[in-house]
This record gives structure tokens, sequence and C-alpha cells, in this order.
């Protein structure tokens, strides 16, 4: 007779689940799995409620709002011990070390950092500043039994001497192909450019205004079409740039959707002109979907380039007039059909039951290490 064994505890550590790249291939993850073989819970940092929060308890698992204040160290440790966590995965960056160093003090035998961006430092780069990266650095270099990274260039953003650390490994997120088989892939007549990001200083927008300028010179019925939130005032900077243009007819702020994909899939090309990414999920999607993309030249856009022919990476240095004739380049272009991109897909590192294998691989050690 076996013994049936209950499933792996997981706590994801995030500090709010909005809708971006990094919750939402977490998310799916976490529903990939039968509930008899990993149970995921996500603690919240910030104590606000997310967008996510419903998708998380319709899989089963718990939104923990633990705001990180004074009585964050106390709660943290009372949640570790009642919970009786297998692992603790944490996605909040540098920040991953204080976390899974209070998970090693409270006898947590698996404990994951895990980086979705290349950028070392977000914030003002301020002597402070430094000291916080640098002691966040060692703590997270003592206390992780696993360091796990969504690219190349954010693992060689930790360190460039990741290949020489065994616990370091890269995991590419993957597209489920459950959601590329539910697409129209129906492409209109009017030439569409779609922007499927966060509307905030890093994702750029305010260029992609001034390459949008000079592409309607080059196809004047364009529409270009901007899908995810506001973050602060930067939307209406962008809303005045636009009008300030006379690109009102041009430009339209779609908002945040549930689903994106038929919007990628059904759009002539993407252009993400973003100051820096991971490996961003918007552009993967639009590889698998077939719909071409111009992006930034980054480390995560041109890992995706070595396995997308229809990806095109442009520096940032460029000037917009060269950003608008290399968009209007792939508007014009014959995209890849449906079966020839889930080959492009099925081919790459990108695939999603490789990424659910090989995290799945990491927590059921921790049974091993029990």
């Amino acid at each position: 007779m076996t013994t049936r064994q209950d499933p792996v505890k997981v706590l994801h550590v995030f500090g709010r689940l909005e809708r971006g790249g990094a919750e939402l291939r977490t998310l799916e993850l976490a529903e990939a799995f039968q509930r008899d073989c990993v149970r995921s819970d996500f603690l919240v940092l910030s104590g606000l409620d997310g967008i996510l929060d419903d998708r998380v308890e319709q899989l089963g698992g718990r939104v923990i709002k633990c705001r990180l204040d004074a009585r964050f160290p106390g709660g943290f440790r009372r949640l570790l011990r009642e919970g009786r966590y297998d692992v603790v995965h944490s996605h909040v960056h540098y920040f991953s070390g204080p976390i899974l160093m209070a998970a090693r003090l409270a006898g947590v035998r698996s404990r994951v950092a895990h980086f979705h961006t290349a950028i070392v430092n977000d914030r003002s780069d301020t002597r402070r500043r430094r000291a916080q990266l640098a002691v966040c650095r060692a703590l997270l270099h003592r206390a992780a039994t696993d360091i796990v990274a969504v690219g190349e260039g954010a693992m060689n953003a930790w360190s460039p001497r990741w290949p020489a650390d065994p616990r370091c490994r890269i995991i590419p997120q993957g597209v489920r192909v459950d959601r590329l088989r539910r697409v129209e892939r129906v492409r209109g007549r009017t030439p569409t450019v779609v922007n499927v990001a966060s509307i905030q200083p890093l994702k750029n927008q305010l260029r992609l205004v001034n390459v949008l300028r000079r592409l309607v010179t080059k196809i004047p019925d364009v529409q270009v079409q901007l899908v995810g939130r506001e973050v602060g005032d930067y939307g209406q900077q962008v809303r005045s740039a636009v009008a300030s243009a006379g690109l009102s007819d041009h430009l339209t702020f779609v908002g945040e959707v549930n689903e994106p994909i038929s919007l990628i899939a059904s759009s002539h090309l993407m252009i993400l002109p973003s100051l820096w990414e991971g490996v961003p999920c918007a552009v993967l999607e639009a590889c698998a979907v077939g719909t071409p993309v111009l992006a930034s030249d980054l480390p995560g856009t041109r890992e995706l380039g070595r396995h997308f022919p229809h990806l095109q990476v442009l520096s940032l240095q460029q000037d917009d007039e060269t950003w608008a004739a290399a968009a209007a380049n792939l508007i014009r272009q014959e995209a890849p059909g449906a079966v020839e991109a889930e080959q492009f897909l099925a081919r790459s590192p990108f695939v999603f039951d490789r990424s659910r294998e090989a995290h799945y691989e990491i927590w059921r050690r921790s049974r091993a290490l029990a």
C-alpha cells in the first residue's frame, strides 16, 4: 500500500498581485498543478488588494496581506510557523534577501529567489540605496537555496559568474498552448499597432508617441492601441503628448483587459520601446501568435529574437524616423501563420510545460531535504 503524500506547500512573495508579467506567469504555474500536488499561497508585502486576488482564491490558495512595516518580522515568522510551508519562493528582486533569510531562520528548507528583470537598481542611485542593495544581495547569497531567472540578462544582472554557482538556473517562462488555440488570428484591413504594457515611464510610451508622428506619414491610416493600466500621472503625460501631436484619431487608450492575447493576435505589429525588461511576456505572446514585433534592443528581447524571426530589436539610441521606418516595414511584411508560429514556439525554450516541470523539480526537492 502506498502512502498518499501531502501537496508541496509553496508561499510566493510579491509586492502586490497586479496584472504584470511576473504575477500572471506565476499564477498560471500555480493553476497548472492539481491541488493534491502543489498548494500555492501568495504573500503580498504592500498589504493592498490586487486585481488577481480572486484567481488565487479560485485555485484554492490564500492571498495573505502582510504589510512591510515594523510588525512584519513577527508576523512573517508566525505565518511561516503556522503555514508549515515547504518552499518560500520570493519574486521581489534583491529584497528577496531579507525575505529568504527570515525563512531560513524560521526553518523553511527550500528558499527560492526569482529574478524577472535585467535591471540592478530601478531607483535613484544614492549612497544609501547602494548600501541597501549590498545588504540585500549579501542576505540573498547566504539564504537562497535556489536562484532562478527568466533569462540570461536577468541572471547576469545578479552575477556574471552565475554559471559557477550550482544554485543558479535559468527557467524561461512559457505560453500555455491552450491560450493560443483559443485565439482567432483575424487581422482587419486597417493597419493596427498594439502596445501591451502598463503605462509608466519604464515602458516608454512617450517615445512611442514620437515614433507614431513619423509612422503616420508612411502609413496614414495606422491605428495604435495602448493596452494596460495607467500608473501615476504618466498616463496623463502621454495623453497630453498625443493631443499636442494631433494624433488623437490614431491612438486609443484601451485600459486593462483580462486577456490581451486576442488584441495582440489581431494586430499587424506589436511595438515595445521599453527602457528595460526581463523577458517581456507580451512580446513572447506576440511571437507565439505570429504577430511581428519591434522592440527595444535589450537582453531579454535579444534572447527571444534568437528563436522568433518575426521579432526585430532596435536600439533606443536610433532616432524616431528609424523606428518608424522599421515599424512600417514590419506592418507591410507577411506575418507567420498560426501553424508556423506554433512551430517556432515548440522549438524554443519558451514552452510552458517545461517551465512547469522545472519549477516542480525545485519545489519537490524540499521533501528530499526533510
